[in-house]
């Protein structure tokens, strides 16, 4: 093979591989620190893994934009996840639903309903019972029951709520 370029620097043999360590402290001539890929392949290019730019040990490349800014605000209720073991409540609620309300009271107070069943109202028209088991900002947690199916747990919008009443009973 005649090759122009092997009279300034001669090609390595097929075996060689490159080694990193420091010379006369006793490493292998194959040595890589930790963080180092593979040796440098030597054939054609597009073969082989690709380069890896930017130094070892860190991961891929800072996203672009205004700093401060991450993935777009999702728009679902917060998932308050599986209820802990013994807030599930035992029985049914009470067989009745209470009077409705002359008007609509909002959510301000109904912290105070955690842990008893409660009767809500909802602006859609639909009223049932409800064991609240946690509050937050936007919305309450807790199990909803039905004739059919008995307590499941539900995520509801406060905003949706029109009323509701905690049992006295």
């Amino acid at each position: 093979m005649n090759n122009p370029f092997e009279q300034i620097m001669p090609l390595p043999e097929s075996d060689f591989e490159p080694s990193f360590g420091r010379p006369g402290f006793g490493q292998s001539p194959s040595f890589r620190p930790p963080g180092f890929g593979p040796p440098p392949s030597f054939g054609p290019p597009g073969f082989g893994p690709p380069p890896s730019f930017g130094p070892p040990g860190f991961g891929p490349p800072p996203s672009f934009g205004p700093p401060g800014f991450g993935p777009p605000p999702s728009f679902e209720p917060p998932s308050f996840g599986p209820p802990p073991a013994g807030q599930m409540p035992l029985g049914p609620p009470p067989s009745f639903a209470p009077s409705t309300p002359p008007f609509g009271i909002g959510t301000s107070g109904i912290q105070s309903c955690l842990f008893r069943n409660t009767y809500i109202w909802m602006f859609n028209g639909s009223s049932f019972w409800f064991f609240l088991t946690a509050v937050g900002r936007e919305f309450i947690a807790g199990f909803r029951w039905s004739s059919r199916s008995g307590w499941r747990f539900q995520t509801i919008a406060r905003r949706n709520i029109r009323s509701y009443e905690c049992s006295r009973w």
